[in-house]
């Protein structure tokens, strides 16, 4: 019974109680006295609440404090007092007066709401702590009402339970909760984030999707319904998701942004360019939306645009690491290495001593692959040097450091890396094959061959298996060896296109250019964009001086896909000098030229060109180029002919 309910009926029970009682009149003063003090005190009490509704909040704290006093056994009027300092903003004031009424009355509703609610405001601050969340569940638990639902309570115990991974008591609340109409929006949401905990991912998206069709959705109503449906990798649902969201929200950057990735998921990047457009045009210095931009550029080919806005982004961060990543990706997409290598080794230099996190490790790996791609060993091993010290259980970085000590002919480095990585990672198929790509270049065939041979045995079902150890043969000439593999794995693999296309590579070094030809074409009919195939099908069409204008249409589709690729450069304009196109064919090998300076036949047929056009001294210079390059493909002997022949024409 409440206290002011408790208060009347005894103050309406006084006459009948001081008839009914017998005694001396000394021992019936003392009743009378406390009853008079609780009808005084009720009426401190009542007096309290008309002060606060008049504003008058001194005159009613003193009230309340009157009618505590007049009767010590009563929690409410410190109850009542502690909801008023609550919604006074006194903190501090309320928990106090709250502690105070619970101290004599333990069961008091309200007095547990006011510290419920405390506590959930305490624990929802940087300062809060694990024990101020199990009080406030506490205190929540005990406000409960009995009858009628307190609608804050019920739905901050929920969030509660949810933050505690109390997943059943939160949907038994929350289901009940749910069909009170008030309380139906919040607490379905609720809801489904209690279902999603439990695992009940599709009773989740069911919960939402009926909240939405049956109210008017919030935006956050619809951006968490874009979450899970992005979690179902539903792409369509959850973009029409998040643009419902964006437009009850407009000012929402986070909601965009999820809008702008969903629409990349699903390879409308033009889509994604306009959403982020406006993001940017509302918020020009939002950083991640920079980051995004030049993301989507980059998947939309546009390196000029992607570039502009890496700028951007570095103009915003200075001191950041994601200008520079996403420029690095720029510079890579474009072939442009030694640029990769500008923008991230400062970077790096200055990162060193940082805890590992995705963008630095995403870094590393750039700057690794960038010196792989400029032929430069030793700068790859000081990379992924740093990389394993960073991450010494990393099977990859292994892998790469392993493969960079093999290039850099540490052979010794290489054998004491892999023994402890393979060890460690016994199972690993890069480390096995960088091992036996070991063997093999210090001349061990038998051993190379035996442990990728033990590695098919265990791995018949890895298609990667079968083309390592064909690429072993084939690297060491055996490429009889090579193509049984090959054929015996493509009957087992047939829709592999990556078992096709080494076959024909193979093929056509064993001079069986016919055969060759057909796996090209079998790669191509079944995927009219593999760039390699398109590539080495019109690369051997022009070197064989055989259908030109069919050679320099597949190279030109190989190119759309890779503008900036330097091999795929070098090809077309070898096709088109072969079909005696000078014109056409000059800005491709200069391209191809500048970018593959260490490729010995890249340099050659640069030279050849320039020879045509009666351009001698740099002929000369590409040809030299090309005696100092890989030396892979060239004839020595004849290269130098060349020079010679043209220096005779420079100096008659």
């Amino acid at each position: 019974m409440c206290y002011a309910a408790r208060v009347v009926l005894l103050a309406l029970a006084l006459p009948v109680l001081v008839t009914m009682i017998a005694g001396p009149a000394a021992a019936q003063a003392p009743a009378e006295s406390d009853s008079s003090a609780r009808a005084e005190a009720y009426a401190r009490f009542m007096i309290g609440r008309h002060l606060e509704g008049m504003d008058d909040q001194d005159g009613a704290i003193q009230a309340f404090r009157d009618a505590a006093r007049l009767d010590p056994t009563a929690g409410e009027p410190l109850a009542e007092l502690a909801a008023m300092f609550a919604r006074a903003g006194r903190a501090e004031d309320a928990v106090a007066a709250a502690e105070e009424a619970l101290a004599r009355q333990p069961d008091n509703r309200s007095a547990h709401r006011v510290l419920g609610l405390a506590y959930a405001a305490t624990a929802g601050t940087r300062e809060g702590t694990r024990d101020d969340v199990e009080q406030a569940i506490v205190h929540l638990e005990q406000a409960r009402g009995v009858v009628v639902p307190d609608l804050q309570v019920e739905l901050m115990l929920g969030r509660f339970y949810l933050r505690t991974a109390a997943t059943d008591e939160a949907i038994a609340l929350l289901e009940d909760l749910s069909k009170d109409q008030l309380a139906y929006a919040l607490a379905s949401v609720l809801l489904a984030e209690a279902y999603q905990q439990a695992g009940r991912h599709d009773d989740a998206v069911r919960t939402l999707e009926e909240t939405v069709a049956s109210t008017r959705p919030t935006y956050r109503m619809l951006a968490r319904l874009g979450e899970l449906y992005e979690q179902s990798r539903r792409w369509r649902d959850a973009a029409e998701a998040y643009r419902g969201a964006v437009a009850l929200n407009p000012r929402s950057a986070a909601v965009r942004r999820r809008l702008a990735a969903v629409w990349l998921e699903v390879g409308e990047a033009t889509l994604a360019r306009d959403v982020l457009g406006g993001l940017l045009e509302m918020r020009p210095r939002d950083a991640v939306g920079h980051q995004m931009l030049a993301e989507t550029e980059i998947a939309l080919g546009n390196f000029d645009a992607a570039e502009s806005a890496a700028r951007r982004l570095m103009e915003l961060e200075p001191d950041g690491m994601r200008g520079p990543h996403v420029l690095a990706q720029v510079f890579e997409r474009r072939h442009e290495y030694q640029r990769v290598v500008g923008a991230l080794a400062p970077v790096l230099e200055q990162a060193r001593g940082m805890r590992p996190n995705r963008i630095l490790v995403e870094m590393l790996d750039q700057l690794g692959r960038a010196y792989q791609w400029l032929e430069d060993a030793a700068g790859a091993a000081r990379v992924y040097e740093d990389a394993v010290s960073l991450m010494p259980s990393s099977p990859g970085f292994q892998a790469r450091l392993a493969q960079a000590y093999v290039d850099a002919e540490r052979h010794q480095d290489a054998e004491r890396l892999l023994a402890r990585a393979r060890s460690a990672s016994p199972g690993n198929l890069t480390l096995a094959i960088i091992e036996a790509d070991l063997h093999g270049r210090q001349g061990d065939m038998d051993r190379g061959e035996g442990l990728l041979l033990d590695i098919l045995a265990d791995n018949r079902d890895v298609p990667r298996a079968h083309l390592a150890l064909a690429s072993f043969y084939s690297e060491h000439e055996r490429l009889l060896e090579a193509i049984l593999v090959l054929e015996s794995a493509q009957q087992q693999f047939p829709g592999e296109t990556s078992i096709l296309f080494l076959l024909g590579a193979v093929l056509e070094q064993s001079d069986r250019f016919t055969d060759a030809e057909r796996a090209f074409r079998r790669v191509i009919d079944r995927d009219p964009e593999h760039a390699q195939a398109l590539n080495y099908l019109g690369y051997m069409l022009a070197d064989r001086g055989e259908r030109l204008d069919e050679s320099v249409e597949l190279i030109a589709r190989a190119v759309e896909t890779d503008p900036h690729n330097g091999s795929y450069l070098d090809s077309l304009g070898w096709a088109y000098f072969k079909l005696d196109r000078l014109d056409l064919a000059e800005p491709p090998l200069r391209a191809a030229g500048d970018q593959l300076q260490r490729n010995s036949v890249v340099q050659d047929h640069l030279g050849d060109l320039l020879n045509r056009l009666e351009r001698y001294a740099e002929a000369i210079e590409a040809w030299r180029r090309a005696l100092e390059g890989d030396g892979e493909e060239i004839d020595r002997a004849v290269l130098e002919r060349k020079i010679d022949d043209a220096q005779r024409r420079l100096d008659p």
